[in-house]
């Protein structure tokens, strides 16, 4: 199944114009989505891992790229809070409407602070972070940005990364147009969900890209929901 990759005809959700009241319900379709098909566990387990290593006197800092709702940062709050480790997570989005929504979604979460950005162009120096985060993000960019926000990512993780997308097959397409018909009306998650899956890399192309960041080293693992996990240990 060849990638469908078109810069010029972005998905809704990342339309300049996308519609505040569509947008507010794929984020919630996204985070049912997340739940329902292990979109969370296994990032949460490798993010877990590589916290194992940082100093256990200071608190784990996160940074979540293209953060969406947040579902995934209140996930791990949740998670450190009932280990005992301290833990602060930034969240960067590009859109508004997203952040406004996550900074709902997360109000019972402390330990998250959210920012504007683009994650083409971030600003913070090397090393920056213990651990950097990246879900449901890459496939909405072409190879050479895929790249750059891959290199970004192990320039700015002291510990490592975790990177997380799906996984472009025809499975992955029949099961994301049968879900989201039976579960939704809302015309941004039924038209994006197709999009994404058919601009989601394949396994080899997912270590391709790796490569050409200078990482090849990532573990990278098939998940549930037709997903893939890379994992970098820089420690």
């Amino acid at each position: 199944m060849k990638r469908s990759f078109d810069p010029s005809r972005p998905e809704m959700v990342d339309l300049p114009d996308a519609d505040p009241t569509l947008l507010r319900e794929e984020m919630h379709n996204l985070r049912k989505i997340n739940r329902r098909f292990g979109g969370i566990s296994p990032v949460r387990r490798e993010i877990a891992a590589l916290a194992s290593g940082v100093d256990p006197s200071r608190p784990v800092t996160i940074l979540d790229l293209a953060t969406g709702s947040a579902d995934i940062p209140v996930a791990l709050i949740e998670y450190f809070r009932s280990t005992g480790r301290p833990v602060t997570i930034t969240a960067v989005d590009r859109n508004e409407v997203a952040l406004e929504e996550a900074s709902r979604h997360a109000a019972g979460s402390p330990g998250i602070t959210f920012v504007r950005g683009n994650i083409l162009e971030l600003g913070y120096p090397d090393g920056a972070f213990d651990i950097v985060l990246c879900s449901l993000a890459l496939h909405h960019f072409g190879n050479a940005d895929a790249v750059t926000i891959i290199r970004e990512m192990k320039r700015l993780a002291r510990a490592g990364f975790v990177l997380a997308d799906l996984r472009r097959s025809y499975a992955a397409l029949c099961g994301a147009w049968l879900y989201t018909r039976l579960t939704t009306r809302n015309i941004m998650t039924l038209t994006d969900a197709i999009a994404s899956v058919r601009a989601a890399f394949t396994e080899a192309e997912l270590r391709d890209l790796l490569l050409r960041a200078g990482v090849g080293d990532a573990a990278i693992r098939r998940a549930p929901g037709f997903r893939l996990v890379a994992t970098h240990r820089k420690i």
